[in-house]
């Protein structure tokens, strides 16, 4: 992978990317990945910048989801791997325990990625080409335990000899114990009794008793008031302890070496684990940071552009939130049709700091570190980074701040080209303003002919005008809130800003003699100038403040309508089930009427084939009211055809079932009982009755004298007996 071909390390430099980089490593855990995280610098071709974004992009989902990565810390062990080149050499209990881990990490991260495939293809593809040997943890626990201990089992001449070491180390103590209660008894002993030294047990005996102790005297207490003498009878076991002692070291020395020599077949694939785990280190620590900023991935553009949408300043926006300040979000574009920008306005309104941001975020993101950006922003890649920013005067060359920024345009010249994004920082400043400012505009159309990339910021007139004379080119500037004479920090693009020289100077307190005298010392048509900036600035404010508020009536219009619209359709659902329950009552109660008048035209004639012919045609004329389109035959499918039929035939087989039944005596016997019992009734409380002449049905309620109480549903009425007449009785 090529890095960092063409971005100038002045350009990281003059951006500040070594803060941003000291933030990462503060994440990273081990002293290797945070060297490396200090070495980041940006990418120029694609693939490798992609590659280092979704990485930790993925890593990142990891931190935010159900799915955290397993733990995967682990000590870098290069310097322990280094033991496999010199020839007898052998590698630490620990050191290979530590191997042994990362070993196991590594099977486990694996496994891990496979399985979640779906959500960390990137992480997953890199894991994979590795060559996974869990036989290697394997052999190293079998002789080391959990302590870094080499265990008794590793070979049968260790355990042999520990056996004998804690043999004799328990003959040792028994003699000692014995030695200790004489002479204690004797009173030789001082009040401590017995001391370690040199891993050897030693009696603590008065110094005027020395004497009467047989055996080797192992040191002297500060005061000399104590002799520590090992007993005679336990010397040539402690000789004998000491030997086996050495065997034993000895033995681990030579297990170590085995395992240390079927290491060294795996040196290269320990040597990938060890680089992985470091990377999977810095990947984590980038997405950390990413994760403390609420940074995302950017996506790149296929065409040469650079749109930062709600972008933040990383190093400001750390800042300002521990000192609870706000962060004002910057709306950055330039593309081919705006391909450079030239930022004007007062001093300290956030200039410099538009023009950093764009410059920051864009070499982070070539560096594979995620950027505090809306997700609609947009990058490509930009293999030239140039920067002339701040004040660079070199004093040990004996050069102005002017004559330094010249040889950096000198260098600019050389360089710029299509792939260029530059950015220079108060553009011409050092020199006469007249003469400075039309060699940065020469300077300027030069890098706009070459078809570069870039941001300026300014205060000279002439490089605010150039914007009318080529359409690539735009002015921007700073709003400054005219009213209170303060910066607001917020970046708008097509008009050149005012720098508002004399209103700050009237806000900090100059007098207003001094700043008249001063208007009258500057030419008349750059005040004019600067005036109509001013009020253009002015007028733009307040339509964009007239605009959010128009924003603002729009979006609470927009909420009352849809609260009135929602209200509207909860009326009109209402309104429509009232309809249908109004014509259900309605088409209840006509055929009630009908109904009534047939069965008055049957009592009349007493004529059931008459009956039964007016019901079919009352039912023939029902129908084809609500189902019109019943009979529209021509139109109808051959399914529909035969259904039709059928129904005829079920039509005609009811119609003559029902004939029948009517022309038999007993019906029309019946009926005529309903009709005796219907005009004649004694009323009773429960029977369903109505008024002569109307259609609404009641039940009576209540019977008092000639009257009757009767229950509508929603309301009562008294009517007298005689008016009513029997529709059915209770059960």
């Amino acid at each position: 992978m090529r890095k960092n071909q063409s971005i100038h390390t002045k350009a990281l430099q003059d951006l500040e990317f070594d803060r941003i980089l000291k933030h990462i490593a503060a994440y990273a855990q081990s002293e290797p990945a945070k060297d490396r995280v200090m070495q980041t610098v940006p990418y120029i071709d694609r693939e490798p910048i992609e590659t280092a974004l979704h990485k930790t992009a993925e890593y990142l989902t990891s931190l935010e989801s159900d799915n955290p990565l397993p733990y995967h810390y682990v000590n870098p062990f290069d310097e322990a791997l280094k033991k496999l080149d010199i020839e007898n050499s052998f590698i630490e209990p620990k050191n290979l325990l530590n191997i042994a881990l990362g070993v196991e990490t590594i099977t486990g991260l694996k496994k891990f990625f496979t399985k979640l495939s779906n959500y960390f293809p990137y992480l997953l593809q890199e894991i994979e080409q590795l060559k996974i040997h869990p036989e290697i943890a394997k052999n190293i626990h079998q002789k080391i335990d959990a302590y870094g201990d080499i265990k008794d089992t590793a070979s049968e001449d260790l355990a042999r000899i520990r056996k004998q070491i804690n043999s004799v180390y328990q003959e040792i103590l028994q003699i000692f114990a014995r030695e200790k209660q004489r002479y204690d008894k004797l009173n030789y002993l001082a009040d401590i009794k017995e001391s370690v030294i040199d891993d050897r047990n030693v009696l603590a005996v008065q110094a005027a008793f020395r004497k009467k102790v047989k055996g080797s005297i192992a040191g002297t207490s500060k005061t000399g008031s104590i002799v520590f003498i090992e007993p005679e009878a336990t010397a040539n076991l402690q000789k004998q302890l000491f030997g086996l002692k050495y065997d034993e070291k000895q033995e681990i020395i030579k297990i170590l070496k085995a395992l240390t020599d079927e290491l060294r077949p795996f040196k290269g694939v320990l040597s990938t684990y060890n680089r992985y785990l470091i990377n999977l280190d810095v990947i984590a620590a980038k997405a950390k940071f990413a994760k403390y900023i609420q940074a995302i991935k950017p996506v790149f553009s296929s065409q040469k552009e650079l749109k930062l949408v709600k972008a933040f300043h990383p190093l400001l926006k750390i800042t300002n939130e521990k000192l609870g300040l706000p962060v004002v979000p910057q709306n950055i574009t330039l593309n081919e049709q705006q391909r450079i920008i030239i930022i004007s306005g007062p001093n300290a309104g956030g200039k410099s700091i538009s023009l950093k941001t764009a410059g920051l975020l864009q070499v982070m993101a070539q560096s594979g570190i995620l950027i505090p950006v809306h997700e609609s922003s947009r990058l490509s890649i930009f293999k030239n980074i140039l920067t002339d920013i701040g004040d660079n005067q070199s004093i040990e060359n004996q050069l102005s701040t002017y004559s330094y920024r010249l040889k950096n345009m000198r260098y600019f010249l050389r360089k710029v080209n299509p792939d260029t994004l530059f950015l220079i920082d108060e553009f011409g400043t050092g020199s006469d303003p007249d003469l400075g400012g039309a060699l940065a505009e020469a300077f300027l159309e030069e890098f706009y002919e070459k078809g570069a990339f870039g941001i300026i910021t300014t205060h000279y007139n002439n490089l605010k005008l150039i914007a009318d004379k080529y359409p690539e080119i735009v002015n921007a500037h700073m709003e400054f809130d005219t009213r209170n004479l303060q910066p607001t920090y917020q970046l708008n693009i097509g008009q050149a800003g005012s720098s508002f020289t004399f209103e700050v100077a009237q806000k900090i307190g100059i007098p207003y003699r001094i700043i008249n005298k001063a208007k009258k010392k500057v030419d008349k048509d750059k005040v004019k100038f600067d005036r109509i900036l001013t009020k253009m600035q002015r007028e733009i404010k307040r339509m964009k403040d007239l605009q959010h508020e128009y924003d603002w009536l729009k979006i609470q219009l927009e909420k009352e309508r849809k609260e009135q619209d929602k209200l509207n359709k909860s009326l009109l659902q209402k309104l429509n089930r009232f309809n249908r329950l109004y014509q259900l009552e309605n088409d209840i109660l006509t055929a009630g009427e009908k109904i009534q008048k047939l069965f008055e035209d049957y009592f009349k004639h007493q004529n059931a084939k008459r009956l039964t012919s007016q019901v079919f045609k009352w039912a023939e004329i029902e129908k084809n009211k609500k189902f019109p389109n019943l009979d529209k035959t021509k139109k109808q499918s051959k399914k529909q055809k035969q259904e039709s039929r059928q129904q005829k035939q079920e039509q005609e087989k009811i119609k003559e079932e029902v004939k029948q039944e009517l022309q038999s005596t007993d019906v029309v016997k019946d009926l005529e009982k309903i009709e005796i019992k219907t005009m004649n009734f004694t009323p009773e409380i429960g029977d369903q009755v109505r008024i002569k002449g109307s259609q609404a049905n009641a039940t009576i309620e209540k019977l008092e004298k000639n009257k009757a109480l009767l229950n509508y549903g929603k309301f009562t009425a008294s009517v007298p007996i005689k008016d009513l007449e029997l529709v059915l009785r209770k059960n």
